[in-house]
């Protein structure tokens, strides 16, 4: 009971709509959380919260994958520490869900296999490689989306290589809000077929300057927001065409500025995904 108690509490401080979140995972109280702005996104779908360290989720147990994820940039998180690529099922959400007698599970790395998609990171492995612990952390699949190549290698990538620019040559820290947007029929995968396929993935980046916190933000601060479609390279859905799907030698790399032609406004990005991003200039 004192556990649920705190729960409510840290909830009802950051958000103030605690109602529709089942439960505050993670080593992080939310009201302590520095990957957060002022106010956290809501949505009304289903949502675990997971506070750690590294970023905030938002996991939809339903679709089995996040709504949301939320993390701030800043010069000292990205270090020499290698790429871990030990894709790992999220540990402490499995126990959750196991001991709330659901009859759900977290995903595991082998759901994705055979079906051509790649395990796509929100919070990308380079922006946490200070410690081998935070850059394992992004490897949890409770932060991972079934992309496709071209949309995890290319478009997303060369996002995040300029947000990390932004930090590191301009000197730069960021706030970042990431996620998928099921407007679309695009099927689904795994064993069970009930991990649904995103049919884009969106994100928003709040560029502040190094010393400005979540208060500085005002109707002047630079906002990028864009959505980018999760399909083949040609534009087609990727479990229609799945020869083309699995054939990464397709995907061409593009210019390193491709993504800006997805560029939108974070109003948009509501209305498409369902979540309301507060405290973001629209």
């Amino acid at each position: 009971m004192k556990l649920l108690l705190i729960i409510f509490f840290h909830l009802a401080l950051v958000s103030g709509a605690f109602a529709k979140v089942e439960i505050v995972l993670g080593n992080v109280p939310l009201n302590q959380n520095t990957n957060l702005l002022e106010t956290i996104p809501s949505t009304d779908n289903p949502e675990i919260i997971i506070s750690k360290d590294q970023y905030v989720i938002s996991y939809n147990k339903t679709r089995r994958a996040p709504n949301w994820v939320a993390w701030k940039l800043e010069a000292n998180q990205m270090g020499h520490t290698g790429r871990t690529n030990n894709f790992a099922q999220d540990a402490e959400l499995e126990h959750y869900l196991t001991l709330s007698s659901s009859g759900q599970h977290a995903v595991t790395p082998a759901e994705f296999k055979g079906s051509c998609f790649d395990r796509g990171h929100q919070v990308p492995s380079a922006d946490r490689t200070s410690t081998p612990e935070d850059n394992q952390a992004t490897f949890l699949m409770s932060n991972m989306i079934p992309q496709t190549p071209y949309l995890n290698r290319v478009i997303w990538e060369h996002l995040e290589q300029y947000t990390r620019d932004l930090v590191l040559t301009q000197g730069k820290k960021v706030y970042i809000i990431a996620g998928p947007i099921y407007d679309e029929d695009f099927g689904a995968i795994g064993p069970l077929n009930d991990i649904p396929v995103p049919s884009k993935d969106f994100k928003v980046i709040l560029v502040l300057d190094a010393n400005q916190t979540p208060s500085d933000i005002d109707q002047n601060t630079p906002v990028i927001a864009v959505v980018m479609p999760n399909t083949l390279q040609d534009g087609s859905k990727p479990l229609v065409n799945k020869g083309n799907l699995c054939n990464s030698a397709l995907v061409e790399k593009g210019s390193a500025d491709d993504w800006q032609k997805y560029k939108t406004t974070v109003s948009a990005i509501e209305k498409m995904s369902g979540i309301s991003i507060s405290q973001v200039p629209h």
